[in-house]
């Protein structure tokens, strides 16, 4: 348990875990099958409340696992939600249809795997654009071009779950969305982002860095 807690903290974080393995059954349902899901997405939040109103946590689907389904809980990037969204990790139970998951990790070769099912199909379909970039805070303004059938998608989670959520918080300074033209000349790869980001991040401004934004 982290130290950070105080016993009043610890507590709501014990008592939202048991009132999730309680209904496990139905939230299951709910997001599995769409029975009842507004309704439990609603308790949800009001029993994660008591813990933070800042925590997000995100039930999905990963692409070959029909067995369970993934909790993912994150912080959103605030240092300050850190110690809550070790705390639920640390302490939730062993649950027979969900695995847990704490912050949104920075995507690699490695996780590709385990992305939201409809985090990786969106991915493959949607194209940025930096358009600038601090050498001082090391942020970045992009635009994200988006084709008209996934004009509904939650983009901001599509870009945590691109770069996890430290490196949002730590390079994204400011995001533009437009309507993905028929021409993709000039434009990237939404998956090439963590990798350029991570580029910029290392070098110095040069005629060279210019460039990458003509």
């Amino acid at each position: 348990m982290n130290k950070q807690l105080n016993p009043r903290q610890i507590k709501t974080i014990q008592n939202f875990w048991n009132w999730f393995q309680d209904n496990e059954q139905a939230i299951y349902h709910a997001f599995k099958l769409e029975i009842n899901k507004e309704e439990i997405i609603y308790h949800i939040q009001r029993n994660l409340n008591y813990v933070s109103k800042r925590i997000e946590i995100i039930i999905y689907e990963v692409p070959n696992q029909n067995d369970k389904l993934h909790i993912m809980i994150s912080a959103l990037g605030y240092k300050k939600l850190f110690p809550k969204v070790i705390a639920l990790g640390d302490t939730a139970p062993k649950f027979v249809n969900f695995t847990i998951h704490t912050f949104i990790k920075p995507l690699t070769p490695d996780n590709q795997h385990m992305l939201p099912t409809f985090i990786a199909m969106a991915m493959q379909q949607i194209f940025i654009k930096l358009e600038d970039y601090n050498t001082v805070t090391k942020k970045v303004m992009l635009t994200i071009y988006v084709p008209e059938t996934l004009k509904k998608i939650n983009l901001q989670f599509l870009l945590y779950f691109t770069l996890g959520e430290v490196n949002f918080k730590k390079h994204i300074k400011e995001v533009y969305y437009k309507p993905l033209p028929k021409t993709k000349n000039g434009l990237l790869s939404l998956t090439e982002l963590p990798e350029f980001i991570d580029y910029l991040a290392k070098i110095n401004y040069s005629r060279k860095l210019k460039i990458f934004f003509e």
